[in-house]
């Protein structure tokens, strides 16, 4: 079955386009239980999702290219929503889709937009036209449950076509906090998307999709993971505060007044206490922060196409995104009052307009083309609150208070092409976009900087970028079954203002709270193939580069004019050289085996960096990057009679050690996380004339303990947190089509 992709902005089959994209079907959505952006990790080569402060802090990192927690950057790995930029808006809910692409480099021209990395896109089930659906219900262990389904009404023959589909999520929490004797993870979402699809004439088409997710609970928390040993630098030394040592500085007494003060913390102090929770493991947990989830979402994605001739169409793709949220959770993951959001938590609205309109079409046969232009408006307005060293009653809490808003104005135009020379499948690839970014921050008046200001303070910072990104390109079909491209591919994430950083004039490597632009450019050579060894069907993708980044946007977490702050500092350059490979075979007609390899080495080459109000720090380790990572996969269909097929599958993904710091050598030791290895497995049967099957999908199958990320805070607080991964879950599936 041929795999259509829109990587390139025009429907093409995976095998004949030109770049590297992985693609998760529809069937494996439902095969693997993929119901979270967590799940794809294992199944789309070198993609990795890292977590932050806790579970629900995560972000796309691919091919070296990632964000750090707290640094206001732009996301480098952009999720699109059937054609939306829906980056920095939270989750999108896996279900009803019929496919997720992953585009892998620089997207230089057609999804430039601070892709850096690549692109994640999200393309939703069409309305059919004929009557039908589907319902799908999971029970599972941890109280696990799903229902969804769709259903197809066709309104007006083929003329209006409405498909309206849901889901519903419930799952207890599997991470016990002896604090607050309560369970942690816990997961609460309601979704539907209204899909309505019109086709007036035969030439016109519109095709408008509504997404509503809800989704509350509370979040698997962060846990300390190492602490620095007494006597290392620290701005303020939690090792030493939350100690018997204490009493040195403050005088006799002291601990012992802390602890009468708060008597569910652990009397031996800090170092102690983390050796600890290392003994009983990330699933329980000793914190005591308040710890909650909340985040209401709307997406409208309406695309209208509208052919002008047999080889020409204009399309219009307007987006409107808006997110609510809330929530709070521990940052130092002890039950001392280092730092934790508190009751007050984070809140922000975060909405997002855009309108992108496009010509795509072809010249005299043998000139693919699309251009068109951009325009998108946001804001983002956001209170966030921490509860810093909370050493009463001797000394009382820092609560500090971040509040602002961000608002974003971004104009782009863009053409590219791909020319067919007409010597046997050689063809050639150009294309260019300019784009103006024009941002700025406001703060508010409970704002921490704004009620204890400094004279060189500006509370209305204001910055426009503006940049050109490109895209060249060879290929050569060279037969029916075998693709080979070269590409060569610039593209920029914007600068900005770092929301927790003072707001001084200049840039964070030399005096304020402004970071520049990151620029990314690569060279690639890849390979596809698509057809028969022998008599066995083979699919094989292999794809080599190697990227060039300047100004790497980094977060830095230090003391700044006198507060806590994290800073976004642009690291000089980076080098990321990789090689990806997977593929599959079919040995016999009832089994496929297949796998993918990835090799990743992402290193900084320029790395001294200065930091405002701070010495010179060494960018020593690249962060989120695995050095190698693959999966391996069997999956097995036999019919048992006439009517009834059997299919059994099992995945094995692994990787080797990661950094959650880009500074995990020198300024925070032990920001490392081991490698892991996890299997998954599914056996069900179906009833391909009734229209039902039954399955049993297992996760993480030897309950393996594994962090999917964490915060470096050795040089402000003397600890690094990690956040762990999902235990061992079952679930039974039950499917009937209509």
């Amino acid at each position: 079955m041929d795999i259509i992709v829109t990587a390139q902005r025009r429907a093409e089959t995976l095998e004949r386009t030109a770049v590297a994209v992985s693609v998760v079907s529809a069937e494996t959505l439902i095969e693997r239980a993929i119901t979270t952006e967590t799940d794809l990790q294992s199944a789309v080569p070198g993609l990795t999702v890292k977590t932050g402060q806790n579970e629900n802090q995560l972000n796309f990192s691919l091919r070296g290219q990632s964000v750090d927690p707290f640094s206001s950057s732009r996301p480098s790995v952009l999720p699109y929503f059937n054609e939306v930029q829906v980056g920095g808006v939270g989750g999108t809910a896996l279900y009803d889709l019929s496919s997720v692409q992953v585009l892998k480099g620089p997207q230089g021209t057609l999804f430039g937009r601070n892709s850096t990395g690549g692109a994640v896109l999200y393309t939703s089930q069409k309305p059919a036209k004929e009557f039908g659906g589907y319902i799908l219900a999971r029970v599972g262990n941890f109280s696990a449950r799903q229902l969804e389904g769709a259903i197809d009404v066709p309104l007006i023959g083929d003329v209006a076509l409405l498909r309206v589909a849901g889901q519903i999520q419930r799952r207890d929490g599997f991470q016990r906090n002896l604090y607050r004797d309560e369970r942690l993870g816990e997961i609460r979402r309601e979704n539907v998307r209204i899909s309505l699809t019109l086709k007036p004439t035969s030439g016109l088409s519109n095709d408008l999709v509504v997404d509503y997710g809800h989704s509350d609970g509370n979040s698997l928390s962060s846990v300390v993971y190492n602490v620095l040993p007494l006597g290392a630098a620290a701005f303020v030394p939690f090792n030493f505060l939350f100690s018997p040592a204490v009493d040195s500085a403050f005088g006799p007494g002291t601990w012992a007044a802390y602890l009468a003060a708060h008597p569910k913390v652990d009397p031996d102090g800090l170092i102690p206490f983390a050796a600890k929770q290392k003994a009983r493991g990330p699933y329980i947990v000793d914190v005591d922060s308040p710890n909650y989830y909340r985040q209401t979402k709307v997406i409208v994605s309406n695309v209208t196409a509208l052919k002008i001739s047999p080889a020409a169409t204009i399309k219009n793709v307007l987006g409107y995104v808006r997110a609510k949220f809330s929530g709070a959770g521990e940052f130092d993951g002890t039950p001392y009052g280092g730092d934790a959001n508190g009751p007050d938590g984070r809140a922000g609205v975060i909405e997002q307009f855009s309108e992108e309109l496009q010509v795509l079409g072809t010249i005299s046969g043998r000139l693919d083309y699309v251009a068109g232009g951009y325009y998108s408006h946001e804001t983002d307005n956001t209170r966030s609150t921490s509860v810093i060293f909370d050493l009463a009653p001797v000394s009382p809490p820092i609560n500090q208070i971040n509040n602002g808003k961000f608002t974003n104005d971004t104009y782009a135009v863009y053409a590219q092409g791909t020319y067919d020379v007409g010597l046997a499948g050689l063809k050639l690839t150009a294309g260019g976009r300019y784009s103006i970014e024009k941002t700025q921050f406001v703060r508010a008046s409970d704002d921490t900087y704004v009620t204890a200001p400094l004279p060189a303070y500006d509370f209305n910072q204001r910055a426009t970028f503006k940049k050109f990104s490109w895209t060249v390109g060879l290929e050569d079909q060279v037969t029916n079954e075998l693709l080979l491209y070269a590409k060569a591919r610039r593209s920029f994430r914007s600068g900005g203002f770092n929301y927790f950083a003072p707001p001084t004039a200049g840039f964070g490597n030399a005096s304020g709270g402004a970071y520049r632009p990151e620029t990314a450019t690569d060279v690639e050579l890849g390979a596809k193939y698509r057809g028969f060894v022998g008599n066995l069907p083979v699919r094989f993708n292999f794809a080599a580069y190697n990227m060039w980044v300047i100004d790497v946007q980094r977060a830095f977490y230090a003391q700044i004019f006198g507060n806590l702050a994290a800073i976004t500092v642009n690291v000089p350059r980076a080098q990321i050289t990789g090689i990806e490979v997977d593929g599959s075979i079919d040995p016999v007609s009832w089994l496929t085996i297949g796998g993918s390899a990835n090799y990743t080495n992402a290193r900084f080459t320029s790395n001294i960096v200065n930091v405002v109000d701070n010495p010179q720090a060494r960018f020593d380790t690249y962060p989120d990057t695995p050095e190698f990572a693959g999966a391996i996969y069997a999956n097995i269909k036999a019919p048992v009679s006439d009517h009834l097929k059997a299919n059994l599958r099992g995945d094995i993904y692994a990787q080797t050690f990661t950094y959650f710091s880009s500074t995990a050598k020198s300024l925070t030791p032990g920001a490392k996380i081991p490698g892991y290895a996890l299997a998954n497995l599914r056996a069900g049967i179906g009833d391909i004339d009734n229209n039902w099957s039954l399955s049993v999908v297992a996760k993480n199958v030897f309950d393996k303990v594994y962090y999917t990320g964490g915060v470096g805070f050795a040089n402000i607080f003397s600890l690094n947190t990690v956040v762990p991964g999902d235990r061992r879950t079952f679930l039974i599936e039950a499917r009937f089509n209509f």
